[in-house]
């Protein structure tokens, strides 16, 4: 909720606290695209675990607005580039389609020029309106009244600038959108793994010599987010229960496009492409009911990486990065069980990280010393290089299906997919 006080706003948030909009910023929330984001989950089918878990892509950037706002002045940055970090923060999801990393995957395999950096960038410099409202598509405008190059910011959105560390400080080992979300789904879930030292970190981290660095008074903070993120993806983002209701759904998707339906699903917002779906005759139907029903198959193999050899990871992640090949190896576990098409699910969890968060690995922190010398995080502690190791989620394969066919699959499953 929030209220209109003469040329600003204050904006009253769950997390921060209220937080005063105007300008640039102001015009930019009232865009359709923005206000699309209201309807888009930020943790997808989360909510199906975590019943708290309803929070949107609208809060979490404004949110991370608000971070950038407030380490632009911690580091001092000169006018310009604090306004390019906070229109980038506030758009960085401004590209987002429905539910989120849920169909992550099949914007890889079927619409790669929709992925939601893509269309970010797409949609900052005024080359798509993806919400076809007459008042869309005027982001460009905005920004250019502002004095703000489109461009730059839409460079930003892949962590690119003729400045580094406004790069990293929104694509970095630890940036404003992680800052933002860990705290926030922390709270919205109610898992207590996100909760880091948010005033600790804005205040220890510098610019020297066009690099984002860290304090060394500031170490044990960064460990306590860099702990705290990799908590949450085993915890929520890549519980079991979450990546089977995902992947129901997303065959279900898969099935709707090779029909020739829902090619538009990148604009769509949550509830639309759910309806959209449901409205389908036959798999994709079947699927999206018991997702919203939370019909939800069992999972029959949950595997971690120890338990699979070096030849049966690569054959997995060759299986993972082609979806015609990974759906050939569901269609032959399913024949294998006397299941139908769809009832038999392969997800493969280190292939899904490094398509939704490529950061989770990240260690190149710089810490500045005492004495004046740069060293990156992983000489200075050795806990950066155990996360590094450690494998996030605990299950690195997961086979699941309708709870019937369960002990058929853990019977079968290694002789259909390796031999």
């Amino acid at each position: 909720m929030d209220d209109k006080v003469g040329g600003y706003k204050i904006i009253h948030d769950g997390v921060h606290g209220s937080m005063k909009v105007s300008g640039v910023v102001l015009d930019l929330i009232k865009t359709p695209e923005f206000q699309r984001l209201r309807q888009i989950k930020q943790l997808g089918l989360s909510y199906l675990v975590y019943p708290g878990a309803n929070h949107s892509r609208f809060e979490h950037s404004l949110g991370a607005w608000h971070l950038a706002k407030r380490l632009s002045e911690e580091v001092d940055l000169p006018k310009e580039e604090s306004e390019i970090l906070q229109v980038g923060a506030l758009l960085h999801d401004i590209g987002h389609g429905p539910l989120s990393h849920t169909f992550e995957g099949i914007y890889k395999h079927y619409v790669k020029e929709h992925d939601h950096m893509r269309l970010g960038q797409d949609i900052i410099l005024g080359n798509i309106n993806i919400t076809g409202d007459e008042d869309g598509g005027r982001i460009p405008e905005i920004l250019e009244k502002y004095d703000i190059d489109p461009k730059a910011v839409a460079d930003l959105l892949l962590g690119r600038s003729k400045k580094p560390y406004l790069g990293q400080m929104l694509h970095g080992g630890v940036d404003v959108d992680q800052l933002d979300y860990l705290v926030r789904d922390a709270y919205y879930t109610g898992v207590a793994h996100g909760i880091i030292d948010l005033e600790r970190l804005l205040k220890v981290m510098k610019i020297h010599d066009d690099q984002l660095v860290f304090d060394e008074k500031g170490i044990e903070a960064v460990e306590g987010m860099m702990v705290a993120r990799a908590l949450m993806y085993s915890r929520v983002y890549f519980h079991h229960t979450v990546k089977i209701a995902e992947g129901m759904l997303t065959r279900a998707l898969e099935f709707a496009l090779d029909e020739g339906h829902l090619w538009d699903f990148w604009r769509m917002t949550d509830c639309r492409v759910l309806v959209e779906l449901e409205d389908l005759e036959g798999l994709p139907s079947e699927l999206t009911k018991r997702v919203l029903h939370r019909k939800l198959y069992k999972a029959a193999v949950l595997i971690t990486a120890e338990e699979l050899t070096a030849d049966e990871k690569r054959e997995l992640l060759n299986a993972y990065r082609n979806v015609k090949k990974r759906q050939e190896i569901e269609r032959n576990l399913a024949d294998a069980v006397g299941a139908s098409e769809g009832e038999v699910i392969l997800e493969f969890s280190i292939a899904d990280l490094m398509l939704s968060e490529p950061r989770l690995k990240e260690t190149g922190i710089n810490v500045l010393l005492e004495n004046g010398e740069i060293q990156p995080l992983t000489k200075v502690t050795p806990l950066a290089n155990a996360l590094k190791r450690r494998q996030t989620p605990r299950w690195a394969v997961m086979i699941a299906s309708p709870k019937k066919y369960v002990d058929k699959i853990r019977e079968v499953w290694r002789r259909i997919i390796f031999s």
